[in-house]
């Protein structure tokens, strides 16, 4: 009788339902493909299992899942995994993030506020005044953000403490956007949610950029910058399995090495990225440079490139894609390196990319996955929720995404980003 296949999510209900522990992606996808429960052809199998897992949780307020901490999951219902520490720590802590909800919506509006003014000052914003209840025109929180010392952003923020379920329109941006200056941006913080007309009109084009931030953003600032929270630290101990595993390696003389985490842009154009790739490889595999001599490179061939520093950033992109090496101090092309520059391949090129720099694979599984466009915010939520990271700005998720669309992987649309080959129902 031939073997009974399930669906991914299938798969995993049948894996957590006996599993004592939460479990990450790969180790679910390991104990179904070890009992075959599922059958894949595909080469990311941990990134599909992930990002069905992390979605269907969003998208689904009866989802049979639930996420413990960073990258693991188990089930809602009680299962063996129910005692396990990891579990007792995660009901506590969103027992603590509920009760905070209420005590936000308790809150007198002015003492609301000012907490909004205290959270602004722990994520980097200057001159940050409460403007008062009186004659604010919609603005109740003013702030200056200054990046790196060269620009100052003056911004006016709009609080609402609204009941889950009474999402903002786009009216109350419109009227943020009547009260500010030519100079200024805006922010609307609230404790429930947005609806998507009122997300279309704060991204609209030809106006002024409105960010916003939701109850559950807000409060996962709340509990990371300790705003009405505090942390209590008890030791808790598990195998580090990553240790056995890499002894077991080094026995075997296995070299282990993990994903790269920094990936930069090429110059040339946000359109230009292959095209500068190839140039590339083409100076790297006819010549006999130095790292030196094709920083030297970068700073003759493209304008923008004004300084060493920045051209060492270009330098290693395709070392950090696994295009080139450095041999005997030289930089030598690598075997996927010579058929990148033989073949002109950009399916080639991205299979490369996704198997060496992390985020790739896992980005591209929750586009496919979330079936709808999504903005830099939710592919940087879902990669943090996902894999152990810690990035506090979009620069390495705009990078991905781009070098994405350049590989004909991604297209840009209203609402963020998109398969290239979605189709509209």
């Amino acid at each position: 009788m031939p073997a009974v296949h399930y669906p991914f999510k299938k798969a995993a209900e049948k894996i957590l339902n006996k599993a004592d522990r939460p479990l990450t992606p790969k180790e679910i996808v390991e104990e179904a493909l070890e009992e075959g429960l599922i059958k894949t052809e595909g080469a990311t199998p941990d990134a599909t299992m992930g990002a069905q897992l992390y979605v269907d949780i969003r998208n689904n307020a009866k989802s049979k899942f639930k996420k413990v901490g960073r990258g693991k999951f188990t089930l809602r219902r009680p299962t063996n995994a129910s005692n396990s520490a990891e579990v007792i720590i995660d009901d506590q802590n969103n027992a603590v993030r509920e009760n905070l909800r209420e005590k936000l919506h308790a809150m007198d509006p002015s003492q609301f506020e000012v907490l909004v003014a205290e959270l602004l000052e722990k994520l980097g914003y200057e001159k940050v005044k409460v403007t008062g209840r009186t004659g604010d025109k919609g603005i109740d929180v003013v702030a200056t953000l200054t990046m790196g010392g060269i620009t100052s952003v003056k911004t006016v923020v709009q609080v609402k403490r609204y009941k889950q379920g009474k999402n903002l329109s786009g009216a109350i941006i419109a009227q943020l956007r009547g009260s500010a200056e030519v100079d200024q941006r805006g922010l609307v913080i609230t404790t429930s949610d947005f609806t998507k007309e009122g997300k279309k009109e704060a991204s609209a084009s030809n106006k002024m950029p409105v960010a916003l931030v939701n109850g559950d953003m807000l409060l996962d600032l709340l509990f990371s910058h300790r705003i009405g929270v505090r942390r209590e630290l008890m030791p808790v101990y598990e195998i580090d399995t990553d240790y056995f595993e890499n002894a077991e390696s080094e026995f075997n003389n296995v070299q282990v090495t993990g994903k790269k985490r920094g990936l930069w842009p090429l110059p040339g154009g946000q359109g230009a990225y292959l095209d500068t790739l190839y140039r590339l490889l083409d100076t790297v595999g006819t010549n006999n440079l130095t790292n030196a001599e094709l920083l030297g490179w970068f700073l003759k061939e493209y304008e923008q490139v004004q300084s060493e520093k920045t051209a060492l950033g270009y330098a290693t992109v395709p070392r950090t894609i696994g295009l080139t090496t450095i041999v005997n101090g030289k930089v030598i092309l690598t075997n996927e390196g010579k058929q990148a520059q033989a073949t002109r391949n950009a399916d080639f090129i991205y299979t490369v990319l996704a198997k060496n720099v992390l985020g790739v694979e896992e980005i591209m599984e929750f586009l496919k996955t979330a079936k709808e466009p999504q903005t830099e915010s939710d592919v940087l939520a879902f990669l943090k929720d996902n894999l152990d990271i810690d990035w506090t700005t979009f620069a390495q998720v705009n990078f991905r995404l781009i070098w994405l669309v350049n590989l004909g992987k991604l297209k840009r649309v209203e609402g963020g980003y998109e398969l290239q080959n979605s189709q509209p129902e």
